[in-house]
């Protein structure tokens, strides 16, 4: 009877996984899908200015977040079967959230009217903070923590396929990349809304305004964490920032197409160990060892597949260069900066299943103090080097970050998972 109930444990993950992993493959086909007809519509030069917009919207989710999709899954796991709780996570979430957007909303008003250089381009920028009033209402974190994969699948695949209808509908002219990020924070809006909704009505979980103390309390407790969030947000986005600025938008634009690749391997990553998340958590509350053992043969796999999909890319960069519509002048020019750029994916394989055991282990001080100093770093070699070595200054610093952050994870942190053991 032990072994056929967990034979249907064993068998449930795995259909979870797989539709799971299938809602979430949206994430990554739809920039590769917008991408190149950005490109062709309005050059690579208007695929930069969309980059740079929405890496302001990335930053500044990252502030409204607070870290909701890190804490606030592993809170839900933990509670799981509690509704009051449950629901007062939400509440103080989504109130929290709230709060935090009209701080974030208030300082980027402010830098687009007063820094001329976001001036230049306003209305792209006030469109794209639609993306990040979205974001207050995100319950993707929460689905995570219950675990109810089918739902929270079926919200990312009608939300990015509306927002890939939106843009090859109503973009056609070179002017219309302003409206790209419009697109994804309206459809993204729609569907999260519909998912607090449904949380409602199939699963009890209701909406109450919560006391301010609750609030302010989230924002006094968690702030040293979402300032190490908003430092790793600096590392991830500075090299397009910093490209767009230092050498304009045409270098924004190929190192956007650049990023394309990075970006598919982190969110797969991020995406595949999100979905063990919420187990590991709960492994972790009972059974360390156990946990440990789990966290090892999932890293491996992810390992193994990251590994084989780098290699065929490098085998076919220039074909996959010609698939985002670039000319024979600009393939020839970054097609180096593109196959050195593979190594970064690869070191994201060790370097995030580290974070994300370091997270789990409750080591908070020392992920804040390795994501900071490493942050900080990057952000310097880039200054120092950019205009020198250009794209290969950005890749250069981006493996440099990543070789430091599997460094200091493993030393700092590999001791505590030897003792777990």
């Amino acid at each position: 009877m032990r072994e056929r109930l967990l034979l249907i444990i064993n068998n449930e993950k795995k259909i979870n996984f797989l539709i799971y992993g299938f809602g979430q493959s949206f994430n990554l086909l739809s920039p590769l899908i917008i991408s190149p007809f950005i490109v062709a519509m309005c050059r690579e030069e208007g695929l930069g200015k969309v980059g740079f917009g929405f890496a302001m919207a990335l930053f500044l989710i990252l502030i409204v977040d607070y870290a909701f999709d890190v804490k606030g899954t592993k809170q839900v796991s933990e509670n799981r079967n509690d509704n009051a709780t449950l629901s007062s996570i939400l509440s103080v979430a989504i109130f929290t959230k709230l709060t935090l957007f009209f701080i974030a909303l208030s300082f980027s008003l402010l830098a687009i009217f007063f820094i001329p250089f976001l001036y230049q381009e306003k209305n792209l920028y006030l469109l794209s903070l639609t993306i990040v009033f979205a974001q207050v209402f995100n319950p993707i974190w929460f689905f995570q923590g219950l675990e109810k994969f089918k739902i929270l699948s079926l919200l990312n695949i009608f939300s990015k396929t509306t927002y890939v209808l939106l843009v090859f509908n109503f973009i056609r002219s070179s002017d219309d990349y302003i409206l790209t990020n419009f697109f994804l924070g309206i459809s993204s809006l729609f569907f999260n809304l519909l998912g607090i909704l449904l949380l409602n009505k199939n699963f009890d979980i209701k909406i109450n305004i919560p006391a301010f103390k609750a609030v302010s309390a989230i924002i006094k407790n968690d702030f040293t964490f979402c300032i190490s969030q908003l430092f790793l947000s600096a590392r991830q986005l500075s090299p397009l920032v910093l490209t767009g600025y230092f050498l304009g938008f045409t270098y924004a634009g190929q190192y956007k197409i650049i990023e394309q690749i990075i970006t598919l391997f982190r969110t797969y990553i991020q995406v595949f160990l999100k979905f063990f998340y919420p187990s590991l958590c709960y492994q972790v509350v009972s059974n360390k060892f156990s946990a440990f053992i789990y966290w090892k043969k999932y890293t491996l796999y992810n390992f193994s597949l990251v590994f084989l999909s780098l290699v065929f890319i490098f085998l076919f960069s220039e074909k996959i260069l010609l698939f985002f519509h670039l000319n024979p002048s600009s393939i020839t020019a970054i097609l180096p900066v593109f196959k050195m750029s593979l190594l970064i994916s690869l070191l994201m394989s060790f370097s995030l299943p580290l974070e994300q055991f370091v997270l789990v282990l409750g080591k908070n001080r020392k992920y804040i103090a390795t994501t900071v100093f490493v942050t900080v770093l990057n952000i310097l070699l880039l200054l120092f080097f950019i205009n020198y070595y250009q794209l290969y200054a950005v890749i250069i610093s981006m493996i440099v970050s990543e070789i430091l952050f599997i460094s200091l994870y493993f030393n700092g942190s590999f001791k505590n998972l030897k003792k777990v053991t």
